[in-house]
């Protein structure tokens, strides 16, 4: 393989919504003496798959092992050009020069680092848009003393690099320490204005406080003698608001724009003071919420029929758990049921509020506890819902459902994931395939417990008949069907909601609004929890039929079970699933028509109308989006 005479480094974390619009502004410069190479640290979006479609070398490395000077020292290490440019991964070329422009200065052999001028988009806060107006000017300079420098748009030599590499302890500035390095060695910083990148920092205020905070620990480490005073930043702060807001009127902008610069400027400078006061080594727990600054956006059901949306802790990971970056949600009849109190767990007492609710979900693996060897950081997962003890009798012998101390995701007594994370043992973690949909994978838990049922429903049959109906058309019914549709059987299904049966009609599927007729099928699968249909379906069925009960809650009725013995029928109910139905669905769910069941989605803040819409009927399946693909 030929090396490239310039190699370009790309730091990447989720950076899913910018990486193909940067990749493809390098593809289409005029210089093309180059190669790309990205250092991913776990990203736990579409990043990669994104990074897959180019011609790029992709590295990875471990999100606790990260520091902006590691990251590049591993992209700088693996590469084969002299000339090593850096590119924010949220950043793009102004135009195809860009590349030929920032490494044209290298002609001048004293010249060790160049760095491109940064402008903002129409999303740039206004603070942010004046700062890089101040810093990065229309005129390019040589600075010989002035220790300038910025990795978001830069290349160094990577001879310079060989002996000097990056400093992997400072928590940013890492490319103003390296400047400052190699002026002393009697080499050139350059400045060239005509290099131009758009620079695209979404972040909250938070995040803002943080990189203030990490460049004052770092700026202070490099240069030890400065002096920082508290009453003098925040009169700079004062006069900066000021001239932000004047900069803002001068171009028109809108108020809401300009308001900005208060809380911008507010979070500068607690993070610059905060920084400056720090003292000591970053402990973990500061380096990561430096570098990685996450919320954990969570539906709380704190009591029955009582809701909100709220920023929780990123749950704690224990030697044999993974931590899961939730992509879709599937909105489940029971997590209405939860909320409105109705299931037994509730009325009981065994579960208790506050919970988060969803269990039928579908992500990436963010992080994994130090025993967890089957999983990596990236994969795509979803996660079974029962979950039981492991040592008991019940647990030992695959039926997790009977046991005394099980936890049901987001049912009972353990934390779903209507979140953007959740927290669970590796050993209710599947692994899908690195082309897996996620989109159809969030109904690999419903469809495992169909499979559940129907393998109930039909062990050790050996009938001529295959006839069988479904009531209720949801998500369960609805994979009921194609299920006993796949085996053979001739399916009914009824359902009031023709939205819900307009898919079923096809093949040896039918549907109908009204339910009539039960008495000509040898198989019932009951899939509404009503209880006035439950009546119909006991009453009404044929001698010798066999009933299956996936609707949840059914009320206490009033019935006579000699009707069952006399009449020879069979009534079967179930519950959820276990690690075998939930490996046959793995297999199973991509040869199964889910296009009807992935359609509506919403953003986890609509969360309400999503629940609003499914349990109306106004949706066929309702999928919250929590950070999809």
């Amino acid at each position: 393989m030929n090396s490239a005479e310039t190699s370009i480094i790309i730091r990447t974390y989720n950076e899913g919504r910018h990486l193909g619009r940067l990749l493809d502004g390098i593809l289409a410069q005029e210089y093309e003496n180059r190669e790309i190479i990205i250092v991913d640290s776990g990203s736990t979006d579409n990043t990669l798959d994104i990074a897959r479609r180019y011609p790029v070398k992709i590295l990875t490395i471990r999100k606790e092992d990260f520091s902006f000077g590691y990251s590049l020292n591993i992209g700088c290490k693996n590469a084969t050009g002299e000339h090593l440019v850096f590119v924010s991964a949220h950043t793009y070329p102004l135009n195809n020069q860009w590349l030929g422009n920032i490494i044209k200065p290298f002609e001048d052999l004293k010249v060790g680092m160049v760095y491109g001028r940064q402008i903002g988009n129409e999303t740039t806060k206004i603070s942010e848009e004046k700062d890089m107006l101040n810093n990065f000017r229309e005129k390019s300079r040589i600075l010989v003393e002035e220790s300038l420098g910025n990795n978001a748009n830069a290349t160094v030599r990577k001879s310079l690099w060989n002996d000097i590499p990056f400093d992997e302890e400072l928590p940013g500035l890492e490319d103003i320490d390296w400047a400052h390095k190699i002026q002393k060695k009697g080499y050139y910083v350059y400045y060239k204005a005509d290099a131009v990148i758009y620079h695209i920092h979404n972040e909250t205020y938070k995040q803002i406080y943080n990189r203030f905070k990490r460049e004052a620990i770092a700026y202070k480490t490099i240069f030890p003698d400065f002096r920082y005073h508290s009453w003098n930043a925040f009169l700079v702060t004062i006069l900066a608001v000021l001239k932000d807001i004047y900069f803002g009127f001068s171009l028109k902008k809108p108020l809401k724009v300009i308001s900005t610069a208060i809380p911008y400027r507010y979070a500068e400078f607690r993070g610059c003071r905060d920084g400056y006061r720090h003292t000591g080594v970053l402990a973990e727990k500061l380096r990561n919420e430096l570098y990685y600054p996450q919320k954990n956006r969570s539906v709380v059901i704190s009591a029955a029929n009582k809701h909100h949306l709220m920023e929780m802790e990123i749950p704690s990971l224990k030697e044999d758990e993974v931590l899961i970056s939730v992509k879709y949600v599937g909105v489940c009849k029971t997590d209405l049921d939860v909320l409105a109190g109705n299931l037994n767990y509730y009325r009981s007492g065994w579960a208790v509020y506050p919970i988060v609710p969803g269990h039928e979900f579908s992500g990436i693996v963010a992080a994994t506890g130090q025993d967890v060897c089957e999983f990596g950081v990236g994969d795509k997962v979803v996660g079974e819902c029962i979950m039981g003890c492991g040592v008991c009798g019940h647990c030992l012998g695959n039926r997790p459902v009977n046991c005394k101390e099980r936890k049901e995701v987001g049912v009972l007594n353990f934390n779903g994931a209507y979140a953007d994370y959740i927290t669970m043992p590796a050993r209710f973690v599947h692994k899908l395939p690195e082309d897996a949909s996620l989109e159809r994978a969030c109904l690999i838990e419903p469809l495992a417990v169909s499979i559940r049922g129907i393998n109930k429903l039909l062990a050790g049959e050996s009938r001529d008949s295959l006839n069988a109906a479904v009531l209720g058309c949801g998500i369960i019914g609805n994979l009921c069907a194609q299920l006993m549709s796949e085996r053979g059987y001739s399916v009914t299904v009824f359902d009031h909601n023709p939205l819900r049966i307009q898919s079923i009609n096809k093949g040896n599927m039918s549907g109908r609004t009204e339910i009539s007729g039960l008495e000509h099928f040898d198989y019932i699968i009951e899939a509404t929890g009503q209880t006035e249909i439950l009546k119909k379906v006991l009453k009404d069925s044929a001698t010798g039929v066999k009933i299956l009960l996936l609707g949840l809650p059914y009320s206490t009725i009033d019935f006579n079970f000699e009707n069952l013995v006399c009449l020879d029928k069979t009534v079967i109910g179930s519950v959820g699933s276990t690690k075998v139905e939930f490996a046959q669905a793995v297999a199973t769910y991509t040869k199964l028509d889910l296009k009807s069941l992935i359609q509506n989605f919403f953003p986890l803040k609509d969360y309400e109308t999503a629940w609003l819409r499914q349990k109306n009927g106004h949706v066929a399946k309702a999928i919250l989006k929590i950070n999809g693909d």
